[in-house]
């Protein structure tokens, strides 16, 4: 009878039995093995995954907030904001006081506009936009003028003169946020500080008629003289532009400015004039 070996050598002998290969058959792989060849796998499907995900986002169109660059816009608009003022001029007639009031109305009118600025990232951008306002309307004369013959006998006399001129030059500098509505409509809204210049015809004198016993009078004509003067305001508003290509379109404007000015009067007086107002209008809108 064979001896048997020792429990130690058949443990040892059994286990290498049951990792041996049966009939030939490829040797079983181990655990960390298995892993590997799975995340191997897993790999390229996630290397495409992101891959798609990009070239997605890459055919997205591009948005307001995404895009830099310039912008021009050339408007035809309207001030839909009427003016009124009124200026006192005295003087001495016949060794009395006599004074005038000239009640001014500017009315509304056609707005010339243009603006450039540049558009950085998150939809901000930076810009200057110049408006010019021009219109002629008549003024009110309503005057008190001593009697030759007596004192504290003032007669009033009333008229107009006809086509003062008023210029009104504004520059806005403005900071404005870009949001794409749509792939071809654009809104923009803006604000910031505007420098005025008002230029506008005062009356400094009246000229009139009267005949013995000199009890009426009458307008017989007015010195006019320009005056200007120019003052820093505010304004804010909202565009919205309709592109037809990438960089060329269509827009429209509703602006609200606002400021005052002392105009230079006759002697040493001052006559405040409020500027500004609504503006509406509509034109040319580039990008780039």
């Amino acid at each position: 009878m064979t001896p048997r070996p020792p429990a130690s050598l058949r443990s040892s002998a059994a286990n290498r039995a049951s990792a041996a290969p049966l009939d030939g058959g490829p040797t079983p792989r181990g655990e960390g093995e298995a892993r590997r060849e799975a995340e191997g796998h897993r790999r390229p499907a996630t290397a495409a995954f992101i891959a798609a995900a990009l070239g997605g986002a890459l055919t997205l169109p591009v948005t307001a907030a995404g895009q830099t660059g310039g912008w021009v816009a050339f408007n035809g608009a309207t001030q839909a904001t009427a003016t009124t003022f009124t200026d006192n001029v005295g003087f001495i007639e016949f060794h009395e006081d006599a004074d005038f009031d000239a009640d001014y109305a500017v009315g509304t009118g056609a707005v010339f506009d243009g603006g450039a600025g540049v558009r950085l990232a998150n939809g901000i951008g930076f810009g200057v936009a110049v408006s010019r306002f021009e219109r002629l309307d008549p003024v009110s004369l309503d005057a008190r003028i001593p009697h030759p013959f007596f004192f504290d006998r003032p007669r009033s006399l009333t008229g107009s003169e006809p086509d003062l001129t008023r210029l009104e030059t504004a520059v806005h500098v403005e900071v404005r946020w870009f949001e794409s509505v749509s792939d071809t409509v654009e809104l923009a809204v803006f604000g910031g500080p505007t420098l005025f210049n008002v230029r506008q015809d005062l009356v400094t004198a009246i000229g009139y008629d009267h005949a013995y016993p000199y009890d009426e009078a009458s307008l017989a004509s007015a010195t006019t003289a320009p005056a200007s003067a120019s003052t820093i305001g505010f304004h804010a508003g909202a565009d919205i532009g309709f592109f037809f290509s990438e960089t060329v379109g269509l827009g429209a404007l509703i602006r609200y400015s606002g400021g005052s000015v002392d105009l230079p009067g006759e002697g040493e007086a001052m006559v405040p004039v409020d500027t500004g107002g609504f503006h509406i209008g509509g034109g040319l809108r580039l990008r780039f």
